[in-house]
């Protein structure tokens, strides 16, 4: 039921999206279905999704496999740097490019922000992957004389395969739903036409015409990740093996590593911390606090509710393989690529017409995280859920637990780090959040994200360079526990104990 309920709060802007297209004339779809401008966005959609997907899965893929498998040196600083990109909301990455480079515009300004913008997404399930991968099965490639990059490309990667898949998925949808970036260095995509739909002529009709294009686009892709993804065993972590040592591949590990963290990390922190101190004499600091804490209690809060259901959905996708495990687990994801402007305004009719006393409330606010980002905590507990063994709790069963009890006693406790895991994330998302928060928040409230937009729209880069970095600040405090369990895997503690349990 609380997976059912989940899946329907994802569903409502779909509803939404439904009504307006239905409220259509004939003459109005035909036109926008005919139109070049549409056909355009389409191309620039498609073509700026297949690019940042490929882009983030080979950085992402590669930074997972240098830090969690061989022998390199500061692998705790490069892991904290494939993370914190997070941190970094896309629109503020786009304006520190744009402060260094005044020229920074178009497909290739917006591929570069958004791919080093979506690599951790990557990052995270790979090495969360590999970290849980049976190794065993590396032993014995190499007892029948495999090569180590032979046991990569046959052992490894095969294993690691569909959460790689799964990331990709989540960075596709991401790029496809993305408003800020693409804004800021002016490369035409379809959120950025369905915002100038409802800004020029306030054309909500002409804008969910737009967005079911989106919607169409999204079934597509969720298809070809499902069909990409390979059914795999679960397999339980063994012992750790030494890491891998590289020889000739050391040299250009390096280079990627190094290379990301000052694309992704950086340049957006130079550019921060320049306009900060340029700004910081006439910074209001009171307004600064109040929008720290409303900021932290919206991301506590959206977090806390959101991995409850996606605990609940994972639950019922990963355990029960039937056609209502597949029909929520893929209405979740359509509704999730659509613009955060659509779902804003989705739920602000929803409450109108349903529920007006939670209009412009936290509530609302809340239960519209749950619909945008409850797929991404979704992805982060499916596979751990996956890996724990169903024999646990037929155990608890048989000893007189009931199956809600079994999930209290055994699931929750084995899955308590990924649950850990999707707080963070969804906490770190929620703090950039900027449409739903944008419209949605009850007046007077203001967070760091719509300051800063407020500021930087009257091109007062100065004033909003503090809310940009304590933003910054503030989001990394979850973005560096999300690759805390990486990190304990290669830290001098970590072997330390590896070494006692083995003799």
């Amino acid at each position: 039921m609380l997976a059912g309920f989940g899946v329907l709060i994802t569903v409502i802007p779909l509803v939404y999206l439904g009504v307006r297209v239905s409220q259509a004339e004939t003459q109005a779809i035909g036109k926008i279905l005919t139109s070049g401008r549409t056909w355009e966005l389409l191309t620039n959609s498609l073509l700026l999704v297949a690019a940042v997907t490929a882009t983030a899965v080979v950085v992402g893929s590669l930074q997972a496999f240098f830090i969690t498998k061989t022998d390199l040196r500061f692998r705790s600083l490069f892991a904290a740097l494939a993370v914190f990109p997070l941190a970094i909301p896309s629109y503020i990455a786009a304006f520190s490019w744009i402060s260094f480079f005044p020229g920074f515009e178009g497909f290739g300004a917006a591929w570069l922000v958004l791919s080093f913008g979506t690599a951790p997404y990557v990052f995270l399930a790979v090495s969360a992957s590999l970290l849980m991968t049976n190794t065993s099965l590396e032993e014995v490639a190499q007892s029948l004389g495999k090569s180590q990059w032979a046991t990569v490309r046959e052992v490894i990667w095969p294993s690691v395969r569909p959460a790689a898949i799964g990331a990709a998925l989540v960075v596709a949808l991401y790029t496809l739903s993305d408003f800020g970036a693409v804004s800021l260095v002016r490369y035409d995509t379809f959120t950025r036409g369905i915002f100038n739909a409802y800004r020029s002529s306030f054309d909500r009709t002409g804008a969910a015409l737009l967005s079911a294009i989106v919607v169409i686009v999204t079934i597509a892709i969720v298809l070809m990740q499902r069909r990409l993804t390979p059914t795999t065993n679960a397999s339980s972590k063994s012992a750790r093996r030494s890491p891998m040592r590289l020889r000739t591949g050391r040299g250009p590990a390096y280079a990627l590593l190094v290379s990301a963290g000052t694309l992704g990390v950086g340049i957006p922190l130079m550019s921060m911390t320049r306009w900060t101190i340029v700004g910081a004499s006439s910074a209001d600091f009171g307004q600064l606090s109040r929008a720290i804490i409303n900021t932290f209690g919206f991301a506590f809060a959206g977090a806390a509710v959101t991995t409850i259901f996606a605990f609940a959905i994972s639950l019922v996708v990963s355990r029960y393989v039937t056609r209502t495990g597949k029909f929520l687990d893929t209405a979740m994801w359509i509704g999730h690529a659509l613009p955060g402007i659509v779902v804003a305004l989705s739920f602000v009719f929803m409450a109108n017409s349903l529920v007006p006393a939670i209009y412009q409330t936290s509530t609302l606010v809340v239960i519209a995280y749950v619909a945008l980002f409850v797929p991404n905590a979704v992805v982060a507990l499916t596979t751990p859920i996956q890996q724990i063994s169903m024999g646990l709790e037929d155990v608890a069963r048989t000893l007189g637990v009931s199956r809600l009890g079994a999930i209290f006693k055994v699931v929750i406790p084995v899955a308590r780090p990924a649950l850990l895991t999707s707080f963070s994330l969804i906490a770190l998302t929620i703090i950039k959040e900027l449409p739903a928060t944008l419209l949605l928040r009850p007046t007077g409230i203001e967070t760091l994200a719509t300051r800063l937009w407020t500021q930087t729209g009257i091109n007062a880069f100065s004033a909003a360079a503090p809310y940009a970095l304590m933003l910054v600040v503030l989001a990394g405090i979850p973005a560096l526990l999300l690759n805390r369990q990486v990190r304990q895997t290669f830290s001098p503690t970590t072997s330390l104990r590896s070494s006692e349990v083995k003799s």
